[in-house]
């Protein structure tokens, strides 16, 4: 008689969404990242509804999961509307679910970081918009703002949780500068993978300017455009998560040496030039 195969790890408990929650994760998605911001707008509930090609109804019951979240307020009247209140987003509207990670897993997920981020930061120094890395100092501007109340002492949750927004917000930016929708998406799965590690990693450390001050460095290592500067600080900040999983785990990560590709940047063909309106300088 034939052994029945195990499938444990082939079929895993299916996760059901509601379509109000899937608007909801949008919502956020652009908050988090920074597309829109405290203080701002959405469109109207008919212009909303029509962009995400939902009824009226479902995208009233997202904006009330998101205004019991305290993320968006609703004010009436001629000058009212749906007003974002808030860029702290609870963990259960940040996206779609994807199924449970172990901490022990998570090392393959760094891993990948270790291998594809310092191609996609070469990638973004060399086909970056000026827009792109103004969201890039956006980012970075938020990271030191936040972090300077907790200078030489331990963080506060609010702080974690702002931090983890500004570090997000810097690898969309860096993402989406390289033009390529595809990374955009892969890095989008591979930074909700890592935010139990990233929220231990700021947490821990004794002086949060640790975490801006490798933050501000790949800004200006992107910006300068130097292959070797871009990896060093890329690997920098990895780096940081790397040590807060080993803490956590008791476990030595696997650090395979970066891998060169045979279409590098140096290599790469010239990306087309910026126009007149959209060129930057080099400096931050």
């Amino acid at each position: 008689m034939a052994r029945i195969k195990s499938t444990t790890f082939v079929f895993q408990p299916v996760q059901l969404v509601r379509p109000c929650e899937i608007v909801a994760f949008r919502i956020a998605e652009a908050i988090r990242a920074g597309d829109v911001k405290v203080g701002e707008r959405l469109p109207s509930e008919q212009n909303l509804s029509d962009q995400l090609g939902v009824s009226r109804p479902t995208l009233r019951e997202a904006i009330k999961l998101m205004v019991q979240a305290g993320v968006l307020n609703v004010r009436p009247g001629s000058s009212g509307g749906i007003f974002v209140i808030s860029q702290t987003v609870p963990q259960e509207l940040c996206g779609l679910p994807l199924p449970e990670l172990p901490m022990n897993d998570i090392a393959g997920v760094l891993e990948a970081r270790r291998l594809i981020e310092p191609h996609v930061a070469r990638m973004a120094a060399a086909y970056g918009s000026e827009s792109d890395f103004q969201a890039m100092r956006d980012a970075v501007a938020l990271s030191e703002q936040t972090g300077a109340p907790y200078r030489r002492k331990r963080i506060s949750q609010e702080g974690v949780e702002l931090m983890t927004i500004a570090s997000t917000r810097f690898n969309i930016a860096v993402a989406r500068a390289t033009q390529n929708s595809v990374i955009v998406q892969m890095m989008e799965i591979l930074l909700r993978r890592m935010e139990p590690v990233r929220m231990l990693a700021l947490s821990e450390l004794p002086d949060i300017t640790l975490s801006t001050r490798t933050l501000a460095n790949s800004l200006s290592a992107i910006e300068s455009g130097e292959p070797e500067l871009i990896d060093k600080a890329t690997l920098e900040r990895i780096g940081l998560l790397e040590a807060a999983w080993e803490r956590a785990t008791g476990r030595r990560l696997r650090r395979r040496p970066l891998l060169r590709l045979v279409a590098d940047v140096e290599t790469a063909p010239p990306p087309v030039p910026a126009s007149p309106t959209t060129k930057r300088s080099r400096g931050r």
